[in-house]
């Protein structure tokens, strides 16, 4: 009988052998008990990369899948795929934030069935949330070994793909390349977010401003910069994005790169509690008096509060917080996707990124912020030159140690 190869995707195998999600679910891989997750994950996931990301002997588990298909006596030739069409490769991953995922998601459906009908391209395609709970596709990221293991295009805002074995692996030996002559905004250029090696197509920003309740900060000046937030006046002053003992990493390193472990370690003592940016919106609007005077949120979420005399956003001297929008294409794919990476690339999904509030780096598209704000990033050589991942983990937990402190309790 054929035996399950560790090259096989998740979704083949529980696709031909229904039986084997038993085995997967009790053995580590609760998540493949959503239908979805196995749609839309386990298209791209091989079983070699899911047992690598947790440590899982590979022959102990194939005895145990193999068991379990003689058990049920359904161990058949695999014939078939898990896609809709005749490839079992995802083309396309789209891992946005909610507020640019929603309106992108009709337009982007819209566009890749016209390629579908008028073009005779079907594309195997996946539109997520960055910050769903169950795809995250960052944790197998860095267990990829294989260029086919990653889809052929993939629009991102998370720093998962900055992490180093990724960037060694794949960016840096040139499996990526930027869709070129396209005009690209002067604002957003001269504040360097464009990748000068032209591994990462950046189409927009994603940036964090601070917004104050003045009538809960009382006699408390006013800040200024971001800086001003280590002050000990602002200690349990601060509000930022956190879910259980996760919060932040671009507000962490940022603060680490202007300040060193010991500006995220005050940070610490600043941050009273981490929400949900939508979360944020709805105390600073309530009557509670024990909410904190300053929220780290992004743009588009200030945008959504209703006008106030007393909450005000409020613009740091040294700028705002800023990370990348990219999309990474493939090299070798470029000319059978052109169209696609142009559409990508071009002046309507840069104004779907405008209308949300995530600047567009389309040289035909206006940035929507005032003139005299600052755009405040890491920058592509801090990215290149360090060990992201390592930083992110070795700075939340820098914070953390210092936030647990306090005695403060983990986020909801």
């Amino acid at each position: 009988m054929e035996q399950i190869q560790l090259t096989m995707t998740i979704g083949e195998i529980i696709k031909n052998y229904p039986e084997t999600r038993e085995v997967f679910i009790n053995n580590g891989f609760a998540i493949f008990a959503d239908d979805t997750v196995i749609q839309q994950l386990g298209v791209v996931l091989k079983l070699k990369t899911a047992l690598k990301s947790k440590n899982i002997n590979e022959e102990s588990f194939m005895k145990l899948l193999q068991g379990k298909i003689a058990e049920t006596g359904r161990y058949k030739n695999l014939q078939t795929t898990v896609l809709e069409n005749d490839s079992n490769h995802l083309n396309m991953l789209s891992l946005l934030p909610c507020p640019l995922k929603v309106p992108m998601q009709g337009e982007l459906k819209l566009f890749l069935d016209y390629l579908r009908e008028e073009k005779n391209l079907p594309l195997n395609y996946c539109i997520e949330s960055f910050f769903n709970d169950h795809l995250d596709y960052e944790d197998y990221l860095e267990h990829f070994e294989e260029p086919d293991e990653i889809p052929d295009i993939i629009m991102t805002a998370g720093y998962g793909f900055f992490y180093k074995k990724f960037m060694d692996r794949f960016v840096a030996k040139g499996i990526f390349a930027d869709v070129i002559n396209r005009p690209v905004n002067s604002r957003l250029a001269e504040a360097g977010i464009i990748d000068p090696d032209g591994h990462f197509t950046v189409i927009g920003a994603n940036v964090l401003v601070m917004v104050v309740d003045k009538n809960r900060l009382g006699n408390i000046p006013m800040p200024k910069t971001w800086g001003d937030l280590l002050k000990p006046e602002y200690e349990n002053k601060v509000v930022m994005r956190g879910h259980g003992d996760i919060f932040c990493d671009v507000v962490q390193l940022n603060y680490y790169k202007d300040y060193g472990a010991a500006g995220v370690e005050q940070l610490g003592r600043s941050v009273k509690y981490g929400l949900h940016p939508a979360q944020m919106v709805k105390e600073l609007t309530s009557s509670r008096k024990d909410v904190p005077p300053i929220h780290i949120m992004p743009y588009f979420f200030y945008k959504t509060m209703k006008e106030s005399d007393h909450i005000k956003i409020l613009w740091p001297e040294d700028g705002v917080l800023t990370y990348p929008i990219s999309v990474l294409i493939k090299a070798d794919k470029m000319q059978e996707l052109q169209e696609l990476a142009e559409y990508l690339t071009g002046p309507e999904i840069a104004r779907i990124c405008a209308e949300a509030y995530f600047p567009a780096t389309h040289g035909d598209v206006k940035v929507n912020l005032p003139e005299h704000v600052k755009l405040k990033w890491l920058g592509w050589d801090f990215i290149k030159n360090n060990d992201m991942k390592y930083l992110v983990e070795t700075m939340n937990d820098t914070f953390m140690r210092v936030y647990r402190g306090g005695g403060k309790e983990v986020c909801s």
